[in-house]
């Protein structure tokens, strides 16, 4: 697959009625607890400045404005913005179409960064990562929650311990809900640079090497986030949460 950004545009175009489903799902409920938890237990008590990347239907600025934050949501599809406009309606939220890998804001823009299943999609992972530390503030935190969601292309037995765990949700539930509208081939899966990388090892590393510090990993969180149907089915591809601070004194060149 060559045209990973199209591949990319195109799935969530047709994914943003039915990722906005899911959400509207978590909005009011235990999971809106626990994310904002997840997100505010690393930051003292103050206002701040946060860009919320690949934010799709906006469920977390949603959540984070509801607490004072000043909130900026970027996707790539236009569908999700006008419906994070709408979620979001008559709160401190501004969304705009951006590619996350080149960001249409200056140098140090950005208290915090925050974003939920959007770096596994990442066409070129170090170039975005470079992107993001630009417009954050020194001593501000990136915050990425994901799973190593297609590693199984490139483990076998992940692969059987995912076809299990589809096999029993199937027998208990049924049908696995999909939020996209169209069929993505495998090989697009197969051939994104995150699929085949051992995370959230790489990204610690990757980090490291940009100037972050205090970088912290918790490597499962689905016991917070997950209902029983999700850990039924995602348990061996556990979400992770990483939080990584900007050094003050920057080491950091975009070259």
């Amino acid at each position: 697959m060559n045209d990973f950004k199209g591949v990319i545009i195109d799935r969530w175009e047709n994914s943003a009625k039915g990722y906005d489903t899911y959400i509207q799902g978590e909005i009011n409920t235990f999971k809106e607890k626990e994310w904002t938890n997840l997100i505010l237990s690393e930051v003292e008590n103050e206002k701040l400045n946060i860009l919320d990347i690949g934010t799709g239907p906006g469920f977390f600025s949603l959540i984070l404005s509801k607490h004072g934050h000043k909130m900026t949501g970027i996707d790539c599809s236009t569908e999700m913005i006008k419906i994070a406009k709408k979620n979001c309606k008559n709160r401190e939220c501004e969304f705009y179409v951006m590619d996350s890998h080149k960001l249409d804001f200056q140098d140090n823009s950005f208290d915090m960064i925050v974003c939920r299943n959007v770096t596994w999609t990442l066409y070129d992972p170090e170039e975005a990562y470079k992107e993001w530390t630009r417009i954050l503030k020194p001593g501000g935190k990136l915050i990425i929650f994901d799973a190593n969601w297609y590693l199984s292309y490139f483990d076998e037995d992940l692969r059987k311990e995912v076809e299990k765990a589809e096999d029993n949700y199937r027998s208990k539930y049924g049908i696995p809900y999909e939020s996209c509208t169209k069929e993505t081939p495998d090989e697009f899966y197969k051939s994104l640079p995150m699929s085949s990388r051992l995370r959230p090892k790489w990204d610690q590393n990757y980090l490291r090497k940009l100037g972050y510090e205090n970088i912290k990993i918790n490597s499962d969180i689905i016991n917070k986030v997950y209902d029983e149907k999700e850990m039924t089915l995602y348990g061996c591809t556990p979400l992770f949460k990483i939080v990584a601070t900007k050094r003050n004194s920057e080491v950091y060149s975009n070259n």
